[in-house]
């Protein structure tokens, strides 16, 4: 059986912010289109919230990020969204399971399916023990230098610093309106470091439960060599830690490799695939130390194939993938 879930009460606590009732309304104030369910079978009941997009010709597909079912509740919703007329539906597990007698493909994650954890348990002298000596060495550099942060919410220095990054990389973002709804939530800080008055860089993160998250970052084209960026992330493990925090998440890392293969780079206690995009970035957050954790590979369930089919191709015409998470390096 599957109901409808209409009010905050009823919504159990999540693994996952993505699946945060907060989360949902934000999305929601985004233009978004935000359901909640509840499945009940022979075992459990378990929630999932996803944003339905609606296209032309008919097509509706929901997408699910970063929750936990089971197989038998996955049948149920599957015949759920089929009574409903979706086309598919795109879901992003936290948990393995096997989808042998569903039609599915595997696809990109639109989340990190790998990211990089630092467990907070320790005092930051032990924190920065931790770290890769040359990421410690650009911490202090940047302190001697005169690199201040501050926490405060500034949509348009963070806007400036966004479109100097996303030049600078050849990335695309999210729009403005979107990262100034976000900053209007109550558990997510906006940390901006100066020099002489100067705006150098400038994260946004959001904490839920014990993890503090690295959602957004940018950085200035000009005192490259003051490595604010590096000083910006050792304030949000500081933060993450005055707030209680047990694990920092640093959003989205390359892919693992084998250490000393020919497809690898390697930093500090990490190996990654050195072709991939987040190639860079994945040097810059292994320095600071932690571990990595993946997620299950995401999959599009198919409720109509010849909708599908016609999904597919209008996707072909229409690249629009989102990057840019994490990128401040």
């Amino acid at each position: 059986m599957i109901k409808e879930i209409l009010q905050k009460n009823d919504w159990t606590k999540k693994p996952e912010f993505l699946q945060s009732w907060e989360y949902g309304d934000f999305l929601k104030s985004t233009g978004r289109t935000v359901v909640r369910y509840e499945v009940e079978n022979s075992n459990t009941k378990q929630q999932f919230q996803g944003v339905v997009t609606k296209m032309p010709l008919g097509l509706k597909f929901l997408y699910v990020p970063r929750v936990e079912l089971s197989e038998e509740s996955i049948k149920e919703i599957n015949k759920f969204l089929q009574k409903e007329s979706y086309t598919f539906w795109r879901l992003e597990l936290i948990n393995e399971i096997k989808m042998d007698n569903l039609k599915s493909v595997q696809i990109k994650n639109r989340q990190p399916q790998h990211t990089w954890i630092l467990d907070l348990d320790k005092t930051e002298e032990e924190l920065l023990t931790q770290m890769h000596a040359k990421t410690r060495y650009n911490i202090n550099l940047s302190n001697r230098k005169g690199v201040i942060c501050k926490m405060e919410k500034d949509i348009e220095k963070y806007w400036k610093l966004n479109e100097m990054t996303t030049e600078r990389n050849n990335i695309k973002s999210h729009d403005k309106a979107y990262i100034k709804k976000l900053l209007e939530l109550e558990n997510v800080y906006q940390l901006t470091t100066y020099f002489e008055n100067e705006v150098l860089s400038s994260a946004i993160v959001l904490k839920e439960g014990e993890t503090m998250y690295y959602l957004f970052g940018a950085s200035s084209n000009s005192h490259r060599n003051l490595m604010a960026p590096y000083l910006n992330q050792f304030e949000i493990i500081k933060l993450a830690k005055q707030k209680n925090c047990l694990f920092y998440d640093f959003w989205g890392i390359a892919p693992p490799a084998e250490k000393d293969s020919a497809e690898a780079d390697s930093h500090h206690l990490y190996s990654w695939q050195k072709n991939n995009s987040l190639s860079g970035v994945a040097k810059f957050k292994a320095g600071f130390n932690g571990h990595l954790k993946s997620y299950p590979k995401a999959v599009e369930i198919i409720l109509q194939p010849f909708k599908y089919q016609l999904f597919s191709f209008l996707q072909k015409l229409r690249k629009k993938t989102i990057v840019g998470h994490s990128n401040q390096e």
